[in-house]
């Protein structure tokens, strides 16, 4: 019996979209583990923009790919605004699990969407595993760099994806 319910539980943790959720006053954050190469360790932060970090497919095909990844899971979602996704991409160009949960109305107001709708964009995030390793304007590499994925929701769909 117990190595059933221990088979369980390691099922479950690995289902996408269930990472640890934690909602302070501060914000809301999952998957909080850290966990680099040592490679990477050493290595400085910088945004996304100053080392070409966006992701490489065109923000209208992560549109659909979004929206056809939440029909699949067969729910019913609601509520307009943004969920925006804020997380490192380290020195090999590995997107690490600790992720800050930033979410507005769409008047930009804090909101709070049902926590279904968050945790399945997550697991379309947890999909997306061509994250670019960061190239400064002169070509070096080893960088880590903090990168963005927000999500335009109107009437619970994805109507949008800035990357």
């Amino acid at each position: 019996m117990r190595s059933f319910f221990l088979t369980i539980c390691f099922l479950w943790a690995w289902l996408p979209g269930h990472g640890q959720r934690f909602v302070l006053p501060s914000g809301e954050y999952m998957d909080t583990t850290l966990v680099r190469p040592a490679a990477c360790t050493a290595a400085p932060y910088t945004r996304y923009y100053s080392v070409n970090g966006k992701y490489p497919r065109s923000s209208d095909t992560l549109r659909k790919q979004a929206q056809a990844f939440l029909q699949q899971r067969h729910q019913l979602y609601a509520g307009s605004g943004y969920i925006t996704f804020r997380f490192v991409v380290d020195c090999t160009g590995r997107r690490l699990p600790r992720t800050e949960v930033l979410q507005t109305d769409a008047q930009y107001r804090r909101f709070r969407f049902r926590p279904e709708l968050v945790e399945a964009l997550y697991a379309y995030l947890n999909t997306l595993t061509d994250w670019q390793v960061a190239r400064s304007p002169n070509g070096q590499t080893g960088a880590n760099y903090i990168a963005y994925m927000a999500f335009k929701i109107t009437d619970g769909k994805v109507v949008a994806v800035c990357p």
